[in-house]
């Protein structure tokens, strides 16, 4: 029987509770959500909702206000950074300056990997930059928070590249059998992008990336 439990365990065990990064970083909770607002910080990854029922011969009350978010542990390395920052900066300035910052190392990392043609092939400056910014939002929103074990934008830029050669190695998928080659070279690709995914919570492995492009990918082609 499945139970739900295991899905607490994971972000037990991979991610941090609001109360246990204020406290570890000793930062105040409205200080955070000012962090966040300005694009310093991103937001929870996950967002666990309990459900309770109070009960007695009298009466049943069933009501759902309690919520946990679940945030990277890599938020504490931004805090520590941003505590010292905010001393001499404005967070609008630390935002536009980390948004920089993020965008040029993605696109340095895509040069390292030789992948301009796998990601922005055809692309204007303008269109570079919107996809960038997109990419940023993307972090800011904490979804790769979820999806990365350490979301820095080299990271995130190689998993990109990586999905991208993974489905047209295989076709989306669809390809029924690969060369020797080619399944050599899909296994190095699986290899490295089992080490930078997160493992997932149990409840969406199956629809994950790790699940759908590395799990799937090994077992369809004996790799």
């Amino acid at each position: 029987m499945y139970d739900p439990k295991i899905n607490e365990v994971y972000l037990q065990q991979y991610y941090c509770t609001l109360a246990h990064l204020l406290k570890t970083a000793d930062v105040e909770k409205k200080d955070f959500f000012a962090y966040i607002e300005a694009g310093c910080l991103p937001q929870h990854s996950y967002e666990w909702k309990e459900n309770f029922t109070l009960h007695s011969f009298l009466s049943t009350q069933r009501c759902s206000n309690k919520i946990i978010y679940y945030y990277h542990p890599r938020h504490l390395l931004l805090l520590h950074d941003l505590v010292i920052l905010h001393r001499y900066m404005p967070l609008i300035e630390i935002a536009q300056a980390w948004s920089a910052d993020f965008k040029q190392h993605y696109l340095t990392k895509l040069k390292e990997l030789d992948a301009f043609a796998d990601v922005l092939q055809g692309y204007d400056s303008a269109q570079t930059e919107t996809f960038l910014e997109n990419e940023w939002q993307r972090y800011l929103q904490g979804i790769y928070g979820t999806c990365s074990r350490d979301p820095t934008p080299e990271n995130i830029a190689l998993q990109e590249v990586l999905l991208r050669r993974v489905r047209s190695m295989t076709s989306e998928g669809a390809k029924e059998a690969l060369s020797a080659e080619e399944s050599r070279a899909l296994k190095q690709a699986l290899g490295v992008l089992e080490a930078i995914l997160a493992p997932f919570a149990p409840y969406e492995l199956a629809e994950s990336p790790r699940g759908k492009w590395v799990s799937a990918m090994r077992a369809k082609y004996s790799l």
